[in-house]
């Protein structure tokens, strides 16, 4: 018997990295960690609690002034890691998580 495909698994290959980040919540940016990263969505490491469906702002790295601020919305709660989906991206956001990924990556370069 063959089981139909779950809609809410990974279309795409999340490459490992380690990379500071913030994340906004109750009017200020709170920083985590960005462990694993595709064009799609991100894995985070976090001491806050969310649950699937939540809206959070996620931005890289350790500048307060940075520009690339990203809409999500979390897919996955694992303890202190939540898995996220990025809503509404741009060419502009696309070619930036790309560039991350190539810098970043431990296993992948572009």
């Amino acid at each position: 018997m063959l089981t139909p495909k779950n809609s809410n698994r990974r279309k795409n290959t999340r490459f490992e990295l380690n990379v500071d980040g913030h994340y906004f919540y109750k009017e200020n940016w709170i920083k985590c960690k960005i462990y694993d990263l595709n064009i799609n969505g991100a894995c985070l490491w976090l001491k806050q609690s969310f649950v699937i469906g939540d809206i959070i702002k996620l931005r890289f790295g350790t500048n307060e002034t940075e520009v690339n601020v990203f809409d999500t919305v979390v897919a996955n709660v694992n303890g202190p890691r939540i898995g996220i989906q990025f809503v509404n991206l741009d060419e502009f956001d696309r070619t930036f998580i790309n560039k991350v990924i190539s810098a970043k990556s431990k296993y992948f370069k572009m």
